[in-house]
């Protein structure tokens, strides 16, 4: 071969990915040990940067919104013995999340009395908006989630029971890290979700490492943080049961599950173990069946179909519920009775094929929840968009479509709450840094994939636009609300789909052992 093609042969083909390209640069030049601290850096920069911005109810009284509402229960936990927490004055923001929330409220409200007790005053705090307490209720959320999201993303994916390059690895974490739905809700509109998501990846890490008994709890711990972690239970059930069967595990196994899960669960439920009455008041305010079907306008089927038929004018409240879930379990049992199949096979024994369906299975019973389940909200779409992020590697194209229409989902919330600054800041940033269209196709991009994926950036960019420019009708006014729920709703159908067949057609196990990938 002459020189100049032997040359030409050894240049690497550069990424489509502006991200993979960073860190591709960084071992190129020997810089590998600063690529994970610029990467956290960088997460908390721009979660603070988010930070500066309005939040849910931000000076609107009498009852504000999300953000007064988890410093509320800091107020009332703070001051309250736990048997008043679920029954105190629960027309203004009653505690109704699980005891995990409530547990990390009161640790909340105890840093927060020795700093500043006027911040949590019982009944004269409320509505409190001092430049103080809100630089205390930013600095909690950031410090939540970097104690428990933050090191489960970097230790699965630096996991060695993981095959991946380093370079895939860094570039994961940081996806993972920047993806903008997680950032504008907790850190824009305001919430903890990062803590219910990090217990979820913490569950799949131990799963990794074959540490069941860890994951059972943690995923115990993910959903009494917040009750959509239930979303997850029937993929976490069939891939643990699925574990029993095998003949290394057995009884011995779900025996110890049992106690894990009811121990977690019972130690949680403690303070109010002694009572029913306490224990029925806990159950009636997770999960509130009189609110209805839905509340404002969601992204899931329910939301799109009363467009045509207004089902709460149809049926009585809980045959909505019976519909609702005898849709969501029709939805999500093929991906957990697979799971379940593939799984207890006494040959299926390698550990990243069952992990890589654990994620699968994660991601499609979520999703089966969100757009099927009763009583959801839009921001329940961070529930299925984890186990996504999760598969970046595996599913480049199908999650970095995901993110952007599930973040376009979100913006009639983030409207309200006067995000738009950073909404189109990190949509675009997103776009470029994971999905850029204006990089050349990547050739792993089937082309009919590429031009939906530029048909769907079209016509959200033409909603927006609309929305922007063309006042809504007096006769419809909430016209552009509908056009985003319908559309997100059809993409995430359409998603579904895909990620369950992607699941059928990863069952088989990787035949290349356990060596990791070479740059």
């Amino acid at each position: 071969m002459p020189p100049h093609k032997a040359r030409k042969a050894a240049v690497r083909p550069a990424s489509v990915v502006p991200a993979r390209n960073w860190f591709q640069f960084l071992k190129d030049q020997g810089a590998q040990n600063i690529a994970l601290p610029v990467t956290v850096l960088f997460a908390l920069l721009i979660r603070w940067c988010v930070g500066l911005h309005g939040y849910s109810g931000m000076g609107t009284p009498p009852l504000y919104g999300d953000y007064e509402a988890q410093r509320h229960w800091m107020e009332i936990t703070v001051h309250l013995s736990p048997s008043q927490w679920y029954f105190y004055d629960l027309e203004y923001w009653g505690l109704d999340y699980p005891p995990l929330t409530a547990f990390q409220s009161w640790i909340c409200g105890i840093v927060a009395t020795y700093i500043n007790p006027s911040w949590v005053a019982l009944g004269e705090s409320r509505g409190i908006e001092t430049h103080a307490s809100k630089l205390f209720m930013r600095a909690s959320a950031l410090v939540l989630e970097f104690l428990v999201y933050v090191p489960a993303v970097v230790l699965l994916f630096q996991s060695r029971r993981v095959q991946m390059s380093w370079v895939a690895r860094q570039t994961a974490i940081f996806s993972v890290l920047i993806q903008p739905c997680l950032i504008l809700v907790d850190h824009g509109h305001f919430q903890y979700n990062a803590v219910m998501i990090g217990f979820l990846v913490w569950a799949v890490y131990f799963a990794a490492q074959e540490s069941y008994v860890a994951m059972a709890i943690a995923f115990c711990c993910s959903f009494m943080f917040k009750q959509m972690g239930l979303y997850y239970a029937p993929a976490v059930f069939a891939f643990l049961l699925a574990k029993c069967f095998q003949p290394r595990h057995g009884i011995v196994l779900f025996v110890k599950l049992g106690l894990a899960v009811l121990g977690t669960i019972g130690i949680m439920l403690l303070p109010w173990i002694g009572s029913l009455a306490q224990l029925q008041q806990i159950l009636f305010r997770v999960f509130p069946v009189a609110r209805g079907l839905y509340e404002d306008k969601v992204a899931n089927v329910w939301c799109a179909v009363n467009v045509a038929v207004k089902l709460r004018s149809i049926f009585e409240p809980q045959s909505l519920v019976r519909l609702a879930t005898g849709a969501t379990a029709l939805v999500f049992l093929p991906s957990c009775c697979h799971l379940f199949y593939m799984l207890k096979r006494a040959d299926y024994t390698q550990r990243a094929n069952a992990v890589k369906l654990l994620k699968y299975g994660l991601l499609n019973t979520s999703l089966a929840f969100f757009l099927f389940s009763f009583q959801v909200h839009e921001k329940s779409i961070l529930v299925p968009l984890a186990p996504a992020l999760l598969l970046i590697d595996d599913e480049p194209w199908a999650v970095n479509w995901f993110v952007q229409v599930a973040l376009f989902s979100l913006y009639p919330l983030l409207f309200v709450d006067g995000q738009h600054i950073p909404y189109w800041v990190l949509a675009v940033g997103w776009s470029f840094l994971r999905s850029c269209p204006g990089c050349p196709a990547d050739t792993q991009i089937p082309r009919t994939v590429l031009k939906l994926q530029w048909l769907s950036t079209l016509a959200m960019l033409a909603i927006h636009t609309a929305h922007a420019l063309v006042p809504a009708p007096a006769s419809l006014p909430d016209i552009y609300v509908v056009l985003n729920v319908t559309f997100s709703c059809a993409m995430f159908v359409g998603f579904l789909g895909y990620f369950n067949y992607r699941q059928f057609m990863c069952a088989q196990p990787d035949r290349s052992g356990s060596k990791q990938k070479k740059d």
